[in-house]
């Protein structure tokens, strides 16, 4: 069985001691802007499909473990913290941009 296999059959049983689950933060309807919003602390300055937070399933309480929003035309900016390294964050936000990134 692969690393992968197993991954995966471990979130089917729910056994998930070292594993760790994000979910993307549920967003709240703003009446004044008639639009279901997230706050992102004055970090993201435009509106875009791209905008998103994740958090723990487990812990909510731990704030967004990373949050990634769009500051520019061209220009987004990305917060992230434990348990993700950078790495891993950026191919995460990376993978919200673009479907097809590799396709020419």
């Amino acid at each position: 069985m692969s690393q992968r296999d197993r991954i995966v059959s471990r979130m089917a049983t729910g056994e998930l001691t070292d594993l760790v689950k994000f979910v993307n933060r549920e967003p709240v309807f703003r009446e004044d802007l008639g639009a279901y919003c997230l706050d992102f602390g004055g970090r993201v300055s435009m509106a875009s499909v791209k905008n998103f937070q994740l958090i723990s399933a487990d812990d909510p309480s731990m704030g967004n473990v990373l949050q990634f929003g769009r500051v520019a035309d061209d220009m987004f900016t990305m917060d992230l913290q434990w348990p993700l390294s950078p790495f891993q964050a950026f191919a995460i936000c990376l993978s919200s941009c673009d479907t097809k990134l590799a396709c020419v």
